[in-house]
């Protein structure tokens, strides 16, 4: 099957659309799909440029458009191009209308504004950067999770995931031997341990410090091949996250393994956990499944 062009309109930032394809095209390995986005569209002069793209390049369309007067555009539009439409929103929308006995306001945009929810993402945002990597460990009172693991366990990018998603959460390197830090100790909170196959975080370091050897765009000063060789070192690694599981185990703190997961997926197993308080006090050392 060849390049199928999938046109993506929305009234918004298209992240709806992007998601909804993305989860949806996964699902038809044979297929090609070469998105077009079209973002924002909220006049008809803008649908109308948006015919214009879709004339140049035919194929089929999902829209998130919610304006009545805009959505029956771009169909009338299409339909007189042969070229199908698709509105994601709209069987949700009808749905809740008989759920609720209310009319939806068909707002563009409705999801974006800055209230509280928005306020708490910034602020989530701003906490994960000033508690990164160990940083203000004696002040994790407002922390809604702690992630901990070795270095290179995706506690960074999880976190500002989880930022995203209105959540304060700070991550602590665990280093073997050092002791752990007096705020980690005493936080009543949810503590969640991450750690990975050590053959894929091997090879996770070996291409970081590859990076920032001397010569590299990103080489770091003073750093040589022996003085980062422990780091990369097979026996070392092995046993570093050994000793960060039994670790995880005494303290009775879940784990997730992330070897098989993506960002997206470790945040959504840790939004579980808070959600449903479901991991703490006593239900130690959880691998979640593959």
């Amino acid at each position: 099957m060849g390049e199928i062009i999938l046109h993506l309109v929305s009234e918004a930032t298209g992240q709806a659309l992007e998601a909804v394809m993305r989860a949806c095209s996964a699902q038809f390995q044979s297929a090609a799909f070469s998105p077009r986005n079209w973002n924002l569209i909220r006049t008809r002069v803008q649908v109308a440029r948006v015919l214009s793209g879709i004339g140049d390049e035919p194929g089929p369309v999902l829209s998130s458009l919610t304006s009545p007067d805009l959505q029956n555009m771009l169909r009338m539009g299409c339909a007189r191009m042969g070229v199908q439409v698709k509105n994601i929103l709209d069987g949700t929308i009808h749905f809740l209308e008989q759920q609720t006995g209310i009319v939806a306001e068909r707002h563009p945009g409705g999801q974006y504004v800055m209230d509280d929810t928005y306020r708490r993402r910034i602020e989530a945002m701003q906490y994960v950067i000033s508690h990164d990597d160990g940083q203000k460990t004696t002040d994790l009172t407002k922390a809604d999770v702690v992630l901990v693991g070795v270095s290179r366990t995706s506690k960074t990018p999880t976190c500002f995931y989880l930022a995203n998603r209105g959540i304060r959460a700070a991550n602590i390197p665990l280093v073997p031997h050092a002791p752990l830090p007096v705020g980690l100790q005493d936080f009543p909170g949810l503590v969640v341990g991450l750690t990975i196959d050590p053959y894929t975080l091997l090879e996770i370091r070996r291409s970081r410090v590859g990076m920032m050897l001397p010569g590299r765009s990103m080489a770091a000063p003073g750093m040589s091949v022996s003085s980062v060789k422990p780091y990369i070192d097979p026996q070392n690694v092995q046993e570093e996250l050994q000793w960060a599981r039994r670790l995880c185990t005494r303290h009775k703190w879940p784990v997730i393994n992330v070897t098989h997961r993506s960002v997206e997926e470790t945040a959504a197993a840790i939004i579980d956990m808070l959600e449903h308080d479901g991991v703490t006090g006593g239900q130690a050392n959880i691998d979640l499944p593959e």
